[in-house]
């Protein structure tokens, strides 16, 4: 049997959040770029590119949980694992959608590049839904403590900065200025190919405990997945979770496509000025990690969380005044600093809440309820970029002009600004009544160690 604790080091947690890096700059390049480039570069209308991300959102609220449940059913293999091989084969299945998605044409017409963008999207994100109800199934068994979970959590946070700075910087920097078609293609399919290869060399690294599995509870039919359906409707903490993280992640889940925008045709900036701001943000959350970390130790982490997230309502409510690029620069900063306590703590706040659920029902399925939350989540993030493409559409955006209208300059900073603000202290305000506080959270994390630890003392073999 494999150690897991002896086996994952703390250069192996480094080594298995490769994949966040990897995959984060494959990820952001999709939520911050491909809105512009399809509405600047291909020449989709705002209006188009909106219905395709409706359609597009409607499929992820039915492929999350599927797909957790069956990857939740899967056997272990011995010598191979059982959420380990699903993270191996979709990262470069997600590298052949995303090479293709940048090859549409100007020359197209507006249905044909819509349809040929959805097809392409819904094979992504198919894929990229088996990779990440996968990758966290495999962190909430493999790390049962809190204090592990937050750690794994601000180590793939750090490794993630680095790529994900890069995924930012390309789009601001190649969509803001002028740069030829090809030159646009080459860079983005280039930044794909690195994030590739960076997630998989993470993907060797990932390790399963097979007594683990061999003593964990699933349900294993129709009859049990609706059991498990109807316990979590009826389980507070569970509904107060989404219904809290639907609106936060309405609020936050696609910020850069704003920024974009707001960077272009708000403040008219491009190139090196555009990306400070995003470098400093970087830069800002990695002096702030460490202090989540200790804060969490001391005061809990939903009470962190909730904090930590007020302040990003006020640097969004700032964006919607008449400020100048560098109150904008400083603000987005501020935001940032905010969105580091979601990147600390939801995933470890989501495994808590998980074990939670295992304690009341006796059955952990954490791919499968992660495919549950990510259903909300996900839907929620394609929100925000309907909101703006409605704004922008309402207010005569044109794509082909930098210098736009009073009436779309209003619009962008309203997207990007009160509306998100306003969404976000709701979602805040929601949170904060969830039923688990510090000392609960301490409760189960005692009680989650002591079931699976006398489950593995168990069926150990003697030395």
């Amino acid at each position: 049997m494999m150690e897991v604790s002896r086996y994952y080091t703390f250069g192996k947690k480094i080594l298995i959040n490769l994949i966040t890096g990897g995959m984060g700059l494959v990820y952001i390049v999709v939520s911050s770029a491909l809105m512009k480039f399809y509405t600047d570069v291909v020449g989709l209308t705002p209006a188009a590119y909106g219905v395709v991300f409706l359609i597009f959102s409607i499929w992820n609220g039915i492929n999350d949980p599927i797909l957790g449940y069956w990857a939740d059913r899967r056997p272990f293999r011995p010598g191979k694992g059982k959420y380990a091989p699903l993270i191996r084969w979709a990262i470069p299945v997600i590298g052949v959608m995303m090479f293709s998605v940048f090859i549409a044409s100007p020359g197209w017409n507006d249905i044909f590049t819509a349809v040929y963008l959805l097809v392409l999207l819904v094979a992504y994100e198919g894929f990229k839904a088996l990779l990440d109800v996968s990758f966290t199934a495999f962190k909430i068994n493999t790390f049962l403590s809190m204090k592990e979970r937050t750690q794994v959590q601000v180590i793939g946070t750090y490794m993630s900065m680095i790529p994900v700075f890069l995924g930012g910087m390309i789009p601001v920097w190649f969509l803001t200025g002028e740069f030829s078609r090809f030159t646009i293609v080459a860079i983005f399919s280039g930044a794909v190919a690195f994030g590739l290869i960076i997630a998989g060399v993470g993907s060797r690294y990932v390790k399963e405990d097979p007594v683990f599995y061999e003593h964990m509870e699933m349900a294993q039919g129709g009859r049990d997945f609706v059991q498990l359906f109807l316990s979590l409707v009826r389980n507070k903490s569970f509904l107060i979770f989404i219904s809290a993280l639907i609106l936060i992640n309405t609020a936050t889940g696609n910020y850069f496509v704003g920024y974009l925008y707001y960077m272009d045709n708000v403040l008219l900036v491009e190139g090196l000025k555009a990306t400070v701001p995003d470098v400093l943000t970087g830069v800002a959350q990695m002096l702030t990690l460490p202090l989540i970390v200790m804060a969490v130790k001391k005061y809990g982490s939903k009470n962190v969380y909730a904090t930590g997230m007020l302040i990003a309502v006020a640097g969004h409510a700032v964006l919607s005044l008449p400020i100048n690029y560098w109150i904008a620069a400083a603000t987005y900063i501020v935001i940032l600093i905010g969105y580091g306590f979601s990147s600390a703590l939801l995933s470890p706040l989501q495994g808590l809440v998980i074990d939670d659920i295992e304690l009341k029902t006796g059955k952990r399925q954490p791919g499968t309820i992660s495919g549950m939350m990510s259903v909300f989540m996900t839907i929620a993030a394609s929100i925000q970029p309907l909101i703006l493409s409605a704004l922008l559409t309402a207010a005569g955006y044109a794509g082909s002009v930098k210098q736009q209208t009073p009436e779309v300059v209003r619009a962008i900073r309203l997207g990007t600004g009160i509306i998100p603000a306003l969404i976000l202290l709701t979602g805040i305000l929601i949170f904060y009544t969830l039923p688990i506080n510090h000392k609960r959270e301490l409760e189960i994390q005692k009680a989650m160690e002591s079931i699976h630890a006398v489950k593995q003392e168990e069926t150990a073999p003697a030395e």
